[in-house]
């Protein structure tokens, strides 16, 4: 071990090494204590001395970590580092690199979605119906045989979503309900047939239902599920006022739930019908 004080002024302390580095002292003690990275001389006056050659090791360390290296992998690394060793990290790393760009690329793509739905409630029209032709759009769906009470529907909501998540489906758009149209829901009725999740396209796994392309009826309803079966009875009438029929199903979307909303009487709900014009449909 070197300690002689002149060599003081062709060093750094810890503390002028740690600036450069841009990390905390403490960093560099603990990092010395585990045994991964040392300083070259300790004087007899307990100077730490750190070499201008070691920034470049350090430099090393800092770049390990960003690839998610753990201290105790990178230790062993250095212990036996090599060129054949460096590239076969690299070729590790760049892989890992490109599975992280991928799931970043979809977690993207779902705050999108989820900000556009939650746009879309902000800037809906309570309670007026509205008609909008819609392109074909896939679900996967859990039949729902429970009764409306709302604990027993959350639990169908949460088995559906396990169910979901056992293909690795992490949809952006909500765990909703399908309501039959020959069961309008009123005051005392209210039943759900199907539990479902919107997908952005069509998957070979089971329970994969389409919602056909067409013209839909829809009504936004600000009052949670306790109230909404009003805003049924509003669409279901000015559907018929203009002489359409209705579809096989009402798809009720919770668009903003308890991340946005305080409880369940809160909550902002899209009821949507296809609308099929009888005399097509008679022919």
């Amino acid at each position: 071990m070197k300690n002689n004080e002149n060599d003081r002024y062709s060093y750094f302390t810890t503390g002028e090494f740690a600036k450069l580095c841009n990390v905390g002292k403490q960093t560099l003690f603990y990092y010395d204590k585990i045994g991964l990275f040392s300083p070259e001389i300790v004087a007899d006056s307990g100077y730490r001395l750190y070499s201008y050659e070691q920034l470049e090791v350090f430099t090393g360390i800092s770049v390990l970590k960003e690839m998610d290296m753990s201290l105790n992998d990178i230790k062993t690394y250095l212990e036996n580092r090599n060129p054949q060793n460096l590239l076969e990290l690299l070729e590790t790393k760049q892989k890992e690199a490109q599975i992280k760009i991928e799931r970043l690329s979809e977690l993207k793509k779902y705050l999108a979605t989820k900000s556009e739905i939650v746009l879309e409630c902000m800037n809906a029209s309570e309670g007026s119906v509205s008609y909008v032709t819609l392109p074909e759009e896939y679900y996967i769906f859990s039949e729902y045989h429970g009764s409306p009470e709302i604990s027993e529907i959350t639990t169908a909501f949460i088995e559906h979503l396990n169910y979901c998540h056992s293909f690795g489906i992490f949809s952006p758009y909500p765990v909703s309900g399908i309501v039959k149209t020959d069961n309008i829901p009123g005051p005392e009725v209210y039943g759900y047939a199907r539990i479902y999740t919107r997908i952005s396209n069509k998957i070979d796994i089971p329970r994969v239902a389409i919602k056909p392309a067409g013209t839909y009826a829809v009504i936004y309803h600000k009052g949670g599920f306790r109230s909404v079966y009003k805003s049924y009875q509003k669409l279901v009438t000015d559907i018929r006022c203009k002489d359409f029929k209705l579809g096989d199903f009402f798809y009720e979307d919770t668009m903003l739930d308890e991340l946005a909303m305080h409880g369940y009487n809160n909550y902002t709900l899209k009821i949507s019908v296809q609308c099929i014009d009888k005399t097509e449909s008679n022919n």
